[in-house]
Formats: structure tokens, C-alpha cells, sequence
């Protein structure tokens, strides 16, 4: 029998282009958004790009005829294709902007959350700018060229003005405010540091603390943080710091830039793209040795990245609303174990998943507890309806007399005089309704508590026992209309001014939010989420109306959690601050006057974990048709459906599987989404751990 002709098998290109000598073959990942094209393909590297195509840069190639951009993973010697190779058309810019770690955090929170890996890549990396890039590689250039020399490199400025700027543009500061800022930022400063570690023994490396008002209302996490944070720098290594807006985002830089910390960098979504993509480059390069940030620094580069820092992680802007959907908090736990880091979760609630890692022991919690934490926490009154026949009322009397003497103590009571907030739902939210025809209060139909929704046209659910429905029907009159009972912050105003016409009132919240006022004792009306830093801290607030945010099951968290982020601002009871609560609901009212968010998530993790309902199982959540659901399930095979209900497009059904498979799932997921996508079927929407899918 004839031996088989031998088969030529080195890498060619397309067009007879030379290709280079060593490693001629890149793999590519196409950013491309149809999940079966996002994978890697090889491509051949002509001669003419043979050093400057590394690992890590951006490319653009040719794909199905049209020029795509597209990752270069790795360069290898040869590749699988049978035949000419198309080659590498060009490199959009110099910068391997996609290192190691940065690829393993990707590839991680791609299995996590059963996504692309392009998708992720998408998220992590800000789109390029040009002009932007360049300034960052000359400042680069002289730093190396310093170095060199052995003369010390040129700094240019010590923080990232630019950012600053931007973040505070979009809080709407203008100077007088950001003089405002510079004063918090003074008193801030004055007070002793946060401890963020026990007394005796080595600081955990892994730590969370739920903060109180103590000595600076509102800003105790920057104390906590900056206290962590400068252990970090002496140590050589540098801090990502993440917050949930922008509002925390400018006063966290003008706290650093106010301590002396050098080389602070700011990135956010907010900034232009020039600015944005400046700050991610001056942390990859290593120009800067903090990164401060919202969701979207998550992913940011930064050498020799020694601490995490995470503040109120339970907010939901934390969650991306991009496939596939990541959060920043369980971004910063993958980048934590990958890049063996310090981690620091800082809040003034406790989160469902920190609670847990504290329970088990991966996070140690270093909340001061007993007589301390009472002291450092407000005065919480409670509606008393026995004792005061006038608590019913909107504001009930006892709130009047809690601002008076808030904003005009008397000389004999040793009050010093401050501001005072009064909170109100935010902007559509109703927390009781009624009948749009016959005015009756909506009553749940099974155990007469009152309904509660989220708008005019549902979901309607009770908060007692859990009745559930998409339609309401009044009771008295059969008509499925409803309108507010609460009455908004337009309102609420009106009756301070007339009850108080010699008091200035300040509103916040809706497209006019305020960042920052002064101690000048006034009434602050904010919504939720919208109040205001205020130097000194309140002197009391009063939190009006239930804030119960919807039928589904963290809605009890959420409620606490928005309580005790008003609750944090005001003064302590050392120096007099005191809070009235409007809400009726016994765990919201245990957990504000304790000051004690530890015990009531515990209780809450105790009840879920015999449920077997998340943090304790992962959650995934299917939007569809009916049978492509069906198809996705069966084929999966690892999860438990616990319920399906109808949605706009289609049907959703919600399914749960232990925190064990989740990287089995996540993948399994994601391969399923793209053999749905190559033979043309239906797609189904995915979304994992999303903490409202129940």
C-alpha cells in the first residue's frame, strides 16, 4: 500500500501575505453580539504587524465580509484551519489592554452569570478614544524616560481633575456646593478614623462592618474605608474603591483629595468617553494608586491591586442592566479569590449574600455590637396609636414636636440646633391606595390588611399574607381603578409652609437632587435616595409613609435598608438626634430602634435557608415562549422550577440549583443560548440571581 503524500501544513494567508516568522497564527475573539459568532477564531498576523500584535490589544479582522473589532488572546504556531488564514487587518492602538487577570475575571463572571465572554469584555473594557489614549502614552513615555534617567517622574496633577469635574456635573455642583463639599470633607476629617480591624490581632483580610452615625452622620464609611485604605497604599499596593452613584462617587474624591492621598482616579459611566477611557488607562499603566468608581469600575485595571472596597452593596444600581446582567458585588468576590486581594464590604445596612459569607466564616465581621452601637446610633420613636389618638394623622403630632424642638431647642434642654429631614416615598410609589370611583382603601381580599403596588396598573400584593394579583377589583364598587392615598413631596411642602411659614424648606429628589447643604437649621424634604449630606449631620428626621418597594421577597430588605441609610445621616444620640418612623410594619420598627441590621438579617437568612430560597441556592430566570422554556429546562436538567407566571412577552419561569453548580449551570447556559442562536431558534432571555426574579 502507498504511504500517504505528505500534506503542507504551515500557516499561509489569504492573498499570498507574508505572514510573520514566529507564532504566525492569532486567536481572536470577535466582539460580535449573535452569541455563536462570540467565540475565538484564528487568524493569520502579517510580517508588517509581527511586534506589535501582542496578547491583550485591540484588533479589527475581516469577518462574514465585514470588518469587525475583536480581542487577540493568544499568538500560537499553527492552526486547525485547513487553508489559507485571513489575516489581522490592523491594530487599534498599542495597549495590550486585556491582561491575565483581567481575562480570568472575565472569563469567571461570563460562567457565573451564564453569558459571552464578548459580552463581559464589553462591560470591562471602555470603548477607545483616540485622543485620550495618546495624552495617557506621552505622560507614560516621560515617566519611563524619568526612570531612566533616575530623576523622579513628573506627576501632573495628583488626582484626576477631569473626573472629579465630570462627577460633579452630573450631581449638578456648582461651586458654591463644591465649596460646601470641601467643608464636609474638613469635618470629616477631624473626627478619629474608623476602626475597620479588632483591637488586638491581625487585620482579616476579608472583613465587613455595618457603620453607624457616630461621630460624622452619614460619611462613617469614608472613615472606615479611608482607615483600610491607607493601610493598603503604606503597604505598596493599591485600593479599587466602588459606590453606588455619582452623589458618592464626588464626595468620596473630595475626601481624598482632602486627606492627602495622591494619584486618586475616577471612573465612572457619567464621564465623557475621553475622560473614561484616560482613567482606565492611568490604572492599567499604573499612574494611579487608588480607583474610585461606580459599577462600571468593577473590572478596572490596577497593578498591585491590594484592596476592594465595596459600599452599600445592596443598592441596586450595582446591577448592570446589560447582558449578562453582572453584579458588582459578586464581581468584586470573583476578583477578590482571582487576584488574591483584601476585601472590605461597608454599609450601614447588611445584604442577604454578606450575611451569609458571614455566617459561614469567608467574611469576618468586624460590626462593633452592645452598649457602642446604641450609643453611636440615633434615637428611633414609633407611632404610639393607645397613647396618641392624633398618630393616625400624616404627620402626627409627635413629629411636630420632634422638628420644633429639633430646628429651635431651649436653652435648658442643651440642644444645639440643626437641620431636620422629612422623607417621603419617591416619585410614583404607593404605598396605600383606593378606589378611583368610591375612595375605599384598598383592602386585600383574603385577610382585610391593606393592598400595596408599585403603580396604577399593578402587581397589587399584600405585605401580611402574601395574596398576590396582577388586576385589582374594588370590593365596594367593582371598578379596577385606583388612585394614591399617600400624598407625594409637592404636598408635603405645602403643609410644612403653612404650619411653619418662618422655616426655609429645601426639596430633593427627582430631576433636582441635592448633594450637600450646610447646618443651618431648615426642613429638608427628600425622597427616598435623594437626601442630602449635611454637615454636622441632622438633628432628626422624620420618615413618613410605609416605603414597603413591592410584592417580591427582598422587598422587606429593601425597606430596612432605605430606613436605615435616612437614619444613618442623623446625629447620634450622644448629640441629641433623634428619628420619628411613620411605618407600621414591626420588623422595620425592631430593626430602626435597635439600630441593628445584623439580627434582622439574620433572622430573614434563617427563614430562607429552610426555604432553600436564595443566597442559600442560585436563581434562574427565563423569559420566553412557553416551549422554548420547556425545550431550555429539560435540556438543562440541574434546576428546580418553583414558579411560571405569564409576561409581556411571553411566559417567565423561575428555577433554583445549588450554589455548587453554579459554574456548571452558567455554562451549560451560555452553550445552550448559542446552539439556540446557530440553528435560528427562538431565543429565551436569561438572567441569573437577579434579586427581584422573586
Amino acid at each position: 500500500m502507498d504511504e500517504p503524500l505528505p500534506i503542507d501544513t504551515g500557516t499561509s494567508a489569504e492573498g499570498q501575505v507574508p505572514v510573520a516568522s514566529d507564532d504566525p497564527v492569532a486567536r481572536v475573539l470577535i466582539d460580535h453580539p449573535v452569541p455563536h459568532l462570540a467565540r475565538v477564531f484564528d487568524y493569520a498576523v502579517p510580517a508588517k504587524l509581527a511586534e506589535a500584535a501582542l496578547p491583550g490589544v485591540r484588533v479589527r479582522v475581516k469577518f462574514a465580509g465585514k470588518l469587525r473589532d475583536g480581542y487577540l488572546l493568544e499568538r500560537v504556531s499553527s492552526s486547525e484551519h485547513l487553508g489559507p488564514l485571513a489575516t489581522l487587518q490592523r491594530l487599534s492602538g498599542p495597549v495590550q489592554v486585556l491582561g491575565p487577570e483581567l481575562l480570568a475575571l472575565c472569563e469567571a463572571t461570563a460562567r457565573r452569570y451564564g453569558g459571552t465572554l464578548a459580552d463581559v469584555l464589553r462591560l470591562a473594557i471602555p470603548p477607545r478614544h483616540a485622543r485620550g489614549e495618546k495624552a495617557v502614552l506621552r505622560a507614560e513615555k516621560a515617566r519611563t524616560e524619568d526612570a531612566d534617567r533616575g530623576t523622579p517622574a513628573q506627576q501632573g496633577t495628583a488626582t484626576d481633575d477631569t473626573g472629579t469635574q465630570a462627577a460633579q456635573a452630573a450631581a449638578g455642583i456648582g461651586e458654591p456646593e463644591a465649596q460646601l463639599l470641601r467643608r464636609l470633607a474638613g469635618w470629616l476629617l477631624e473626627a478619629v478614623p474608623e476602626t475597620t480591624a479588632p483591637d488586638d490581632g491581625p487585620v482579616p483580610r476579608r472583613r465587613t462592618l455595618a457603620c453607624t452615625p457616630g461621630p460624622t452622620p452619614g460619611l462613617s464609611w469614608i472613615r472606615a474605608g479611608l482607615a483600610a485604605a491607607r493601610r493598603t497604599l503604606a503597604a505598596g499596593r493599591s485600593v479599587l474603591w466602588l459606590v453606588p452613584d455619582h452623589r458618592e462617587l464626588t464626595v468620596l474624591h473630595t475626601s481624598l483629595v482632602a486627606a492627602g492621598i495622591e494619584d486618586v482616579s475616577v471612573l465612572s459611566a457619567d464621564q465623557p468617553p475621553e475622560q473614561r477611557w484616560q482613567s482606565w488607562l492611568r490604572g492599567l499603566l499604573g499612574h494611579t494608586r487608588v480607583t474610585i468608581g461606580t459599577r462600571a469600575a468593577a473590572f478596572a485595571p490596577m497593578t498591585e491591586l491590594g484592596l476592594i472596597i465595596c459600599t452599600d452593596d445592596a443598592n441596586r444600581n450595582y446591577l448592570d442592566q446589560h447582558a449578562p446582567y453582572p453584579h458588582a458585588r459578586e464581581v468584586s468576590l470573583l476578583r477578590s479569590t482571582i487576584e488574591d486581594t483584601e476585601l472590605l464590604f461597608v454599609s450601614t445596612e447588611r445584604s442577604a449574600e454578606v450575611q451569609r459569607l458571614a455566617e459561614i466564616g469567608w467574611l469576618a465581621d468586624i460590626t462593633p455590637t452592645g452598649p457602642a452601637r446604641r450609643n453611636a446610633a440615633p434615637v428611633a420613636h414609633v407611632p404610639d396609636e393607645d397613647r396618641d389618638p392624633f398618630a393616625w394623622q400624616r404627620i402626627p403630632s409627635r413629629a411636630w414636636q420632634i422638628m420644633r424642638t429639633a430646628l429651635r431647642p431651649r436653652p435648658r434642654d442643651g440642644g444645639v440646633p440643626g437641620p431636620v429631614l422629612v422623607q417621603v416615598p419617591r416619585s410614583g410609589y404607593y404605598p396605600v391606595f383606593a378606589c378611583a370611583r368610591c375612595q375605599e382603601v384598598a383592602r386585600c381580599p383574603r385577610c382585610e390588611a391593606t393592598l400595596t403596588t408599585q403603580s396604577e396598573v399593578g402587581p397589587f400584593a399584600c405585605r401580611a399574607c402574601g395574596y398576590h394579583s396582577e388586576e385589582f377589583t374594588c370590593s365596594r364598587c367593582r371598578s379596577h381603578q385606583v388612585r394614591a392615598v399617600v400624598r407625594g413631596r409637592a404636598r408635603t411642602v405645602e403643609e410644612l409652609r403653612r404650619a411653619m411659614p418662618d422655616v426655609e424648606i429645601i426639596e430633593s429628589g427627582g430631576e433636582h437632587i441635592v448633594t450637600v447643604l450646610d447646618e443651618a437649621p431648615r426642613l429638608i424634604v427628600a425622597t427616598t435616595g435623594a437626601e442630602p449630606y449635611v454637615l454636622g449631620g441632622y438633628s432628626a428626621a422624620i420618615l413618613l409613609d410605609s416605603l414597603w418597594p413591592g410584592p417580591w421577597m427582598r422587598s422587606i430588605d429593601e425597606a430596612v435598608s432605605r430606613r436605615l441609610r435616612a437614619a444613618a445621616l442623623v446625629r447620634s444620640r450622644d448629640q441629641g438626634g433623634v428619628v420619628y418612623l411613620g411605618d407600621e410594619d414591626e420588623l422595620i420598627r425592631k430593626t430602626l430602634t435597635g439600630f441593628d441590621p445584623i439580627t434582622f438579617m439574620s433572622r430573614q437568612l434563617a427563614d430562607r435557608k429552610a426555604l432553600g430560597f436564595p443566597p442559600y441556592r442560585r436563581i434562574l430566570e427565563l423569559t420566553g415562549a412557553g416551549s422554548d422554556i420547556d425545550a431550555v429546562l429539560s435540556e438543562l436538567g440541574e434546576v428546580d422550577e418553583l414558579l411560571r407566571d405569564e409576561a409581556e412577552d411571553g411566559q417567565r419561569s423561575v428555577s433554583a440549583y445549588p450554589i455548587s453548580a453554579g459554574d456548571r449551570v452558567g455554562t451549560r447556559v451560555a452553550e445552550m443560548t448559542a446552539s439556540r442562536s446557530a440553528k435560528k431558534q427562538p431565543q429565551v432571555r436569561v438572567r441569573i440571581d437577579d434579586p427581584r426574579s422573586l
